[in-house]
C-alpha cells in the first residue's frame, strides 16, 4: 500500500470500518430470505398435501437457480461492479419472498391443484435462488479490493461470520413464527416471508448508499498495487466478460476447490434442508417440541458455532500454514464426515449431546466453507477475478446443495434419516480427500493468465 500521511491513513481506516460493517450486515441480511424455507416446510407439507420428496423439489429449486446464478453474477460483478449487482440481488430477493407469501395466502387445494401450486412455488424459489447468487461475489470482490492480502485470514474469518449469524437469526425468526407467533398470538406462518422480506429491503437501502466498490471510488489509493500482469488482466476483463470465464475454468486450483466444495455443500445443505424436519419429528416420537430454550439451539447452533469454526479456520491459516487453506480444510471435512455419521444413532431425548454434536458440525462446516468460497476464491483469483472465482466456486457447491434437496427427500422416504446423513457424512470425507491435492498452495501460488 502507499504510504499514507496521518489523516489519509485515519480517512482509509474509517472507510474500512464503514465497508467491512456495511458488508457483513448486508450479507447477514441476506440469509433472512433464504434460510426461512426449511423452517416452514412442515407447515407447507401440511397445508397443500406435499410430502418429502415434493418439498425437496422446492429446495433443490433454490440451489439449482444459485449455482446458474452464481456462475453468471460473479462475472457481471466483476465486469459492472459489485454495488448494483448486489442491490439487485436484494430488490430480486425481496419480491420473490413477498411473491411466495401472497401465492400461499392466496391459493389453497381447494382452489387449486396441490401440484400447480408447488410448480408455482419451485419457480418463485427458484428465481429467489438466482437472485440471492448475487450477494456473496460482490462482497468477496468488495473484500479483496478494501483489505490487504496479508490479513486476508482473519479479515474474512470475521467477515464469514455474518452468514452464520444471518442463518442462525432466519432460522430463530421462522421458527419463532412457526411456533410463538401461530400457537400463542393466532399469527400466520406465512409471516416467515414477509417479515424478513421488509427486513431485508430496510438493509438493501443502506447497503446502496454507503457502500463503494474500491478505494478509489471513495478518493483513497489502492489498498495494495496491482502487479503488471494482475493490471494487465483487469483492463482486459474489464473490456470482456469472456476473458475472465476463460481464466477462472484455465485455473486447476480453483477447479479443485470447487469439486471439494461440491461435496461440502451437499452435507451442509443436507443438514440445512432436513435438520429441522428431522429434529420434529424425532421430537414427536418422544413428546418434546414447542419453543423453548433447548428446541431453539437445537435448530440454530449449527450456524451459530460455524462462526466460530470461520473465525478459527481463517486465523489457522495464517498463523500455521502462512496462508495455505488445504490443511485446515482437510482436517475439518475429515472431522465433519466422521460427526454427520454419528449424528443419526444419538439419542434425540438427551439435549446436551446432541447441541454439542451439531455445535461441533457447524464448527466442522462453516470452517472449510469460509476458507474456500471466500479466502482461497481470492487466493487463487487475485483481486480482478475474485468474484469470478468466487462464483464458480461456490456455483459448484450449489450444484451438490440441489442433491440435498429433491434427491435427499427421496432417499429419506427410501432408505430412512440414517442412511441419509451417513451418506452426508462421506460426502464430506471424499471432499478432504479430494483438497489435498492442492496441500502446498497459498496466496502466493502462480497462476496462468
Amino acid at each position: 500500500m502507499d504510504t499514507l500521511d496521518k489523516s489519509s491513513a485515519k480517512n482509509l481506516q474509517q472507510w474500512q470500518i464503514r465497508i467491512f460493517s456495511t458488508v457483513w450486515i448486508t450479507y447477514f441480511a441476506f440469509y433472512l430470505c433464504r434460510y426461512n424455507m426449511p423452517m416452514v416446510a412442515g407447515e407447507m407439507c401440511n397445508a397443500f398435501s406435499w410430502d418429502k420428496s415434493q418439498m425437496g423439489i422446492v429446495f433443490s429449486s433454490l440451489t439449482l437457480m444459485y449455482a446458474v446464478g452464481q456462475f453468471i453474477n460473479g462475472q457481471l460483478a466483476d465486469r459492472f461492479g459489485s454495488r448494483l449487482i448486489a442491490s439487485l440481488g436484494v430488490l430480486g430477493s425481496v419480491s420473490m419472498n413477498t411473491a411466495i407469501f401472497l401465492l400461499t395466502f392466496l391459493l389453497s387445494p381447494k382452489t387449486m391443484n396441490p401440484r400447480t401450486i408447488l410448480l408455482l412455488v419451485a419457480l418463485f424459489w427458484g428465481a429467489n435462488g438466482f437472485f440471492q447468487a448475487m450477494g456473496w461475489t460482490p462482497m468477496v470482490r468488495i473484500m479483496a479490493h478494501w483489505f490487504s492480502s496479508k490479513n486476508r485470514g482473519k479479515v474474512m474469518g470475521f467477515m464469514g461470520t455474518c452468514y452464520q449469524f444471518g442463518a442462525a437469526f432466519s432460522w430463530f425468526l421462522a421458527f419463532f413464527i412457526v411456533t410463538y407467533y401461530v400457537q400463542q398470538m393466532g399469527g400466520d406462518w406465512r409471516a416467515a416471508f414477509w417479515v424478513p422480506a421488509g427486513i431485508f429491503a430496510i438493509i438493501g437501502v443502506v447497503f446502496f448508499v454507503y457502500i463503494r466498490n474500491t478505494p478509489e471510488d471513495a478518493g483513497l489509493p489502492a489498498i495494495e498495487p496491482e502487479d503488471h500482469a494482475e493490471r494487465g488482466i483487469a483492463e482486459e476483463s474489464r473490456r470482456t466478460i469472456a476473458h475472465n470465464v476463460i481464466r477462472t475454468l484455465r485455473n486447476p486450483y480453483v477447479w479443485i476447490v470447487a469439486l471439494s466444495f461440491f461435496l461440502l455443500d451437499l452435507n451442509r445443505y443436507g443438514f440445512v434442508n432436513w435438520l429441522p424436519d428431522f429434529l420434529d419429528e424425532s421430537g414427536k416420537s418422544i413428546g418434546i417440541g414447542g419453543f423453548g430454550f433447548k428446541e431453539v439451539m437445537k435448530r440454530i447452533i449449527h450456524p451459530l458455532a460455524g462462526s466460530a469454526g470461520a473465525i478459527t479456520a481463517g486465523w489457522a491459516t495464517d498463523r500455521f500454514f502462512k496462508g495455505r487453506r488445504a490443511p485446515v480444510i482437510a482436517v475439518l471435512l475429515t472431522s465433519l464426515g466422521i460427526l454427520s455419521i454419528i449424528f443419526p444413532y444419538l439419542d434425540p431425548r438427551n439435549t446436551g449431546l446432541v447441541v454439542f454434536i451439531i455445535a461441533a458440525i457447524g464448527f466442522c462446516t462453516y470452517g472449510p466453507h469460509i476458507l474456500m468460497v471466500g479466502h482461497a476464491a481470492q487466493d487463487f483469483g487475485k483481486k480482478s477475478g475474485a468474484a469470478g472465482a468466487a462464483g464458480f466456486i461456490d456455483g459448484m457447491g450449489y450444484i451438490g446443495a440441489s442433491l440435498a434437496g429433491w434427491g435427499a427427500g427421496v432417499m429419506i422416504i427410501k432408505y430412512s434419516y440414517t442412511f441419509t446423513f451417513v451418506f452426508f457424512g462421506a460426502a464430506a470425507i471424499l471432499g478432504a480427500l479430494l483438497v489435498c491435492l492442492i496441500w502446498k498452495a497459498g496466496p502466493k501460488t502462480h497462476v496462468a493468465d
